[in-house]
């Protein structure tokens, strides 16, 4: 639990913020920063496993549909309900619901930094927290077409930081280049998911 308590330590002090964030962020991205004041409050949660002799973290695929994310790898997350009594209760909420990890199994940590997203125009704060045992995943139906459990020395590894032509909303019919993570051929992390795990790689230390 020594990895745990030093993360729940580093939480409590200034984060790595938007400089860790933009080190993943095309330079298109780098300029939409910035949140107006309509913008919906959005949570995602990053979930830290022990298994396999190392630390994990889990990723979804989203089902294909015409949302703005369709078919993108993320964290489990969405949009704060006004029943939520905070940005981190919307994010083990949507875990909950995306996962089907009890959100009273979970023990936060902290949050990182907030990112805009343009796309959908969300402000999304990222919670890091801890489950000490996982049964078995439950993928929504609707929200996940595949659950990836993904150890951190793999997606902390910099042989897998490339550099990918990906579609940008902003650029009809156009390709922006971007930095990913590059897990396999398949599994291709950019975006704001590759910016909130910049920001989770420089303050952990595995």
């Amino acid at each position: 639990m020594e990895f745990i308590e030093t993360i729940r330590a580093k939480l409590l002090h200034s984060l790595p913020g938007i400089d860790a964030q933009l080190k993943m962020a095309s330079t298109i991205r780098s300029k939409e920063m910035q949140a107006p004041a309509d913008a919906h409050l959005a949570g995602v949660l990053i979930l830290l496993i022990e298994g396999d002799k190392t630390w994990n973290t889990i990723l979804i695929r989203r089902t294909e549909d015409s949302s703005a994310h369709s078919g993108q790898i993320s964290f489990p997350g969405g949009k704060k309900d006004p029943s939520d009594t905070d940005i981190i209760a919307t994010a083990l909420r949507e875990c909950e619901e995306e996962i089907g990890v009890n959100r009273f199994d979970i023990d936060v940590l902290g949050t990182l930094t907030p990112l805009y997203i343009p796309p959908s125009n969300f402000m999304v704060t990222p919670t890091l927290a801890y489950i000490k045992n996982v049964q078995a995943f439950k993928p929504s139906e609707k929200e996940v077409q595949e659950i990836i459990k993904v150890p951190l020395p793999m997606l902390f590894d910099p042989a897998i930081k490339q550099q990918r032509i990906i579609a940008h909303s902003a650029k009809k019919n156009e390709g922006v280049s971007t930095p990913v993570y590059e897990l396999s051929s398949d599994i291709i992390i950019w975006g704001a998911t590759a910016m909130i795990i910049s920001e989770m790689e420089h303050l952990i230390e595995i």
